[in-house]
């Protein structure tokens, strides 16, 4: 995507020079704006708020149709055989500088490492609690020298590999809680952040594991409410979910309503924090770009037509939350109003290494293998979208965007595994 990365640069600069313009004009309390075309129908307005902070609002056309698509140039990944391209559960990618790549696959507890061609190069760790080994590894981080980071919170350590040599040293970590995947980020200056159990708390570290600073920030009070607590006291005490309660009143617990919006977060390799939500009036989604701290940096909205939610989505999706309440012994009779009559406008997103801001959109077809993003320049500026027709990337592993190549760990019609590099190429 060379055009794009050039586009990315002009860019960069034409932010500054409005950067330097709105601070003349936060100083008299006067707001600055500035429209320019992004197609036809579509308008891009940069606004500086009194506060300082750049306001970003791109309305985009309702369909605009695909300005790139990703078109497959490797797969690694088989179903047959004992190969080490054969994969259990991937938690973790990274793209290496010498064009291969590495995963870490949990269900084997090792690193494999590829060439650029897709050819196998080594494999690392395996279960245990050696130098080297892993237990429930669950991510997997590229450093600014090329070596790779394991998170190993069974062992209570990071442990470091060379792609070349294997292992390098291990440094004992207390986790605290881990999720079903890796949290946290490698930032491009060598920093480690992670969140917290705090309200919206972050703890960096330096690449000696030592603590480097601790923030936390305010939040919401918890209404202290169990899932059975929630389930007796009524659905208006949980809008996002249905609470249910076994009739035998065993057993107890919550389900998300389908199709319910609900905020994203990005951790970036400049140490920053992206938050995404979906937006009812005026439609759309919000960009949030935030320090650590919690302070605002920038502001990115995008003006676009949700997707409905079709009859025939509206009454799968009932049958399956019935399926499963069936399944727990609960009642199935729900307040079947709380799912909303619109997708919500954004899945997930990331930045590419560049900086230009990817944002995942719902399918318009939810039998849909199609994936697509809409793309921001790094100054906000809507470019265009993204379109792949056959690959599905996996949500809970973020792709890796570095010029024009695309990096994704999917599946395929089989649930079967493996990771792609596409490359990000103009439509028509």
């Amino acid at each position: 995507m060379a055009g794009t990365a050039g586009r990315t640069r002009r860019t960069r600069n034409a932010r500054v020079s409005v950067a330097a313009a709105g601070l003349t004009l936060v100083a008299t309390a006067c707001a600055q704006q500035r429209s320019t075309g992004i197609g036809e129908g579509g308008v891009t307005t940069r606004e500086t708020l009194p506060s300082g902070i750049e306001r970003v609002t791109n309305t985009i056309p309702a369909d605009p149709g695909p300005s790139w698509t990703l078109v497959e140039e490797l797969r690694v990944g088989s179903a047959d055989g004992n190969g080490p391209d054969v994969f259990g559960e991937l938690r973790g990618l990274a793209a290496l500088p010498d064009g291969g790549f590495a995963v870490l696959d949990s269900q084997a507890q090792e690193v494999r490492v590829f060439a650029a061609d897709g050819s196998p190069r080594a494999a690392y760790g395996g279960e245990g609690e050696g130098p080297g080994e892993f237990r429930g590894a669950h991510g997997l981080m590229l450093d600014p020298d090329g070596r790779l980071w394991v998170t190993d919170p069974s062992n209570s350590r990071l442990s470091v590999l060379d792609p070349e040599t294997g292992f390098v040293e291990s440094f004992r970590h207390n986790f605290a809680f881990y999720a079903y995947i890796w949290q946290g980020t490698m930032t491009a200056d060598g920093r480690i952040v992670r969140p917290t159990l705090r309200p919206q708390g972050f703890e960096i570290y330096d690449l000696n594991m030592a603590l480097v600073e601790s923030i936390s920030q305010p939040g919401p009070e918890s209404t202290g409410l169990s899932a059975r607590d929630a389930a007796r006291q009524g659905e208006d005490a949980t809008p996002s979910s249905f609470a249910w309660e076994s009739l035998d009143r065993r057993r107890a617990g919550s389900l998300r309503v389908p199709y319910y919006p609900g905020g994203v977060r990005y951790y970036d390799r400049e140490g920053t924090v992206w938050v995404g939500a979906h937006e009812h009036d005026p439609a759309g989604y919000r960009l949030t770009r935030q320090s650590l701290a919690g302070d605002t940096i920038f502001l990115v909205a995008a003006r676009k037509p949700h997707l409905p939610v079709t009859r025939e989505e509206r009454n799968a999706a009932i049958e399956r939350v019935r399926e499963y309440l069936r399944e727990q012994g609960a009642d199935t009779d729900r307040d079947w109003s709380k799912i909303p009559d619109v997708k919500p406008a954004i899945a997930n997103l990331f930045t590419s290494v560049e900086g230009d801001i990817w944002v995942r959109t719902p399918p318009a077809d939810a039998n849909s293998a199609e994936a697509t993003w809409d793309l921001f320049s790094s100054d906000g500026a809507y470019v265009g979208r993204v379109t792949s027709p056959e690959l599905s990337p996996l949500p809970f592993l973020t792709p890796i965007v570095q010029g024009d190549a695309f990096w994704a760990v999917a599946t395929d019609a089989f649930d079967v595994q493996y990771v792609v590099r596409a490359r990000i190429t103009p439509s028509g």
